[in-house]
């Protein structure tokens, strides 16, 4: 048994570097295609495990990350997570799963705040002495049901807006999710897309102006000045489809697990990435470790290795029968940009 669980752990280390290998094959650069980057902030314990949580999303957050998982809650949760992001910026999320005879429905909300900016121009490029802020704002409800023993399916709508100064951007999105239990020494295979809608614009009354001096204009064009709006472009949610797999590479009844997590995240708007993680638990106590690897390997190098590098653990109280309280705090390494703390708070009753 013990060779047997060595040989399906070596063999989805093999399957992630196959799927490595394939991605970074033929890779070309797409940053800055997808507007609205909030979108992609991981939430949640699986930020201390490299993101690897497509396939695991057992509690609350799979409201974020995987839709379907939320069918494997067998009691309500509230979820609440701050991150501490690049500077002044501030992250959000509250997420609250109700599990029910029919499925189990749940609620989402990330806010962000980027703090305060001073205002310049081409002609005061020292500040204007105005300030203004920035934030996003996205509100979800999710729907998952288990339709075997094994297979479960998981589908979010959410509505999106940025907000700079008194310009906004609107948009209606989708997720959805798959999770499958083959049954196989527990392997679980999950895909997932978010982040699926129409295209997005802003606008505003920053892009309000007059033209004083019209050149070229004649009657009817009597009034002057004359109001006018800057046309801006559509730009592209920021869709993201990641297929992973999780694995217990041990575990011993309720007391000690050991899993292994892959996940393969496709983006519209940057590189792949391949993402792994691992979960230990002891008892009421939790340890994890991960890694996010990107496929553009020059980009990476330059980067140096410690970015991508996360880890983090948590512990689980039971004050009282029924409710748990599992704290827990995940460190991510930005490179050039910092590290960035996260706390999560779940409770269960």
């Amino acid at each position: 048994m013990k060779n047997s669980k060595i040989k399906t752990f070596s063999l989805l280390l093999t399957i992630c570097y196959l799927l490595l290998a394939n991605v970074s094959y033929g890779m070309f650069t797409k940053i800055g295609m997808a507007g609205m980057p909030f979108l992609k902030l991981g939430v949640g314990r699986a930020t201390g495990m490299g993101d690897a949580f497509v396939a695991i999303a057992d509690d609350a957050s799979a409201a974020y990350w995987n839709p379907a998982g939320l069918a494997l809650l067998k009691n309500r949760e509230i979820l609440l997570n701050h991150i501490d992001w690049i500077l002044e910026t501030r992250h959000e999320y509250l997420a609250a799963a109700f599990p029910t005879k029919l499925g189990t429905f749940a609620v989402s909300v990330t806010s962000v705040n980027y703090g305060e900016f001073e205002e310049t121009t081409i002609d005061q490029y020292q500040g204007t002495g105005r300030t203004f802020d920035a934030g996003d704002l996205s509100v979800g409800a999710s729907f998952a049901r288990m339709f075997t023993d094994k297979f479960a399916f998981g589908a979010t709508v959410k509505a999106i807006q940025q907000r700079i100064w008194e310009m906004t951007s609107s948009a209606v999105a989708f997720d959805f999710g798959t999770y499958y239990n083959t049954g196989w020494q527990n392997v679980r295979l999950a895909m997932s897309i978010a982040n699926f809608g129409p295209d997005a614009i802003f606008s505003g009354s920053q892009l309000d102006f007059t033209v004083s001096d019209p050149e070229n204009y004649t009657w009817p064009w009597t009034i002057t000045p004359i109001p006018a709006t800057y046309k801006t472009e559509k730009f592209p949610l920021p869709i993201v489809f990641r297929f992973g797999v999780a694995y217990d590479i041990f575990k011993i009844e309720e007391k000690s697990r050991l899993t292994f997590a892959a996940d393969l995240a496709h983006y519209n708007d940057i590189n792949e990435k391949v993402n792994l993680g691992l979960e230990y638990k002891f008892m009421n106590f939790l340890v994890r470790g991960g890694y996010i690897l990107n496929t553009d390997t020059q980009y990476a190098k330059d980067l140096g290795w410690r970015n991508g590098l996360s880890f983090g653990g948590g512990i689980t109280l039971n004050p009282v029968h029924n409710l748990n309280f599992t704290v827990d705090y995940a460190y991510r390494d930005l490179a050039r940009l910092g590290i960035s703390h996260r706390v999560t708070l779940n409770v269960g009753f």
